[in-house]
């Protein structure tokens, strides 16, 4: 199956350094699930499926380059065998707010950790870290219709942010 749109361009279409792509051929998990209403595009019947989010890593090209990780979200069928009904592009979740940065006591969220930025086919993504990586996310609690994503940011320090789960299903793309 073709992979959907990036929610920002990364060009995964475009071959550099001897004819491979920068992102490697596959996702790996992240964290699982969610509930979430879908209705596909060319239905009027809205079902129940599990929303988690993936990962995918860069390419080490040349090889003295550090890997850097963007994260999509999937929904999956509840049942065997959990087919994949749809695929959001790749994006990436953000630094520490300057709020946050302000009233922080730790030196990598009041900004050490900023320099290392996203970079992809030489291009900077200013607000994308290096590495996020997502590794929870649950319903907030009275609110079934917002979510609890946590993820790390560098390597350096954890973040919650919470998101619509209207949001993350509109990131979907059918299969």
């Amino acid at each position: 199956k073709t992979e959907p749109n990036a929610t920002f361009i990364t060009k995964t279409d475009v071959k550099l350094y001897n004819n491979r792509t920068m992102l490697i051929d596959r996702d790996s998990g992240s964290t699982c699930c969610v509930k979430i209403k879908w209705k596909a595009h060319d239905s009027d019947k809205e079902r129940e499926l599990l929303l988690g989010f993936s990962h995918r890593k860069t390419m080490q090209n040349p090889k003295y380059y550090a890997y850097s990780y963007v994260s999509r979200v999937y929904a999956f069928e509840p049942n065997a065998p959990f087919d994949i009904v749809a695929r959001s592009g790749f994006f990436c979740l953000g630094f520490a707010t300057d709020n946050e940065k302000n009233v922080s006591q730790n030196e990598q969220v009041r900004g050490a950790a900023d320099k290392h930025k996203l970079k992809l086919w030489q291009q900077v993504f200013v607000d994308c870290p290096r590495i996020h990586f997502v590794t929870g996310i649950t319903e907030k609690y009275g609110d079934e219709e917002t979510v609890i994503i946590s993820y790390g940011v560098n390597d350096c320090y954890p973040r919650m942010i919470e998101v619509s789960k209207e949001f993350l299903v509109s990131l979907l793309k059918p299969l």
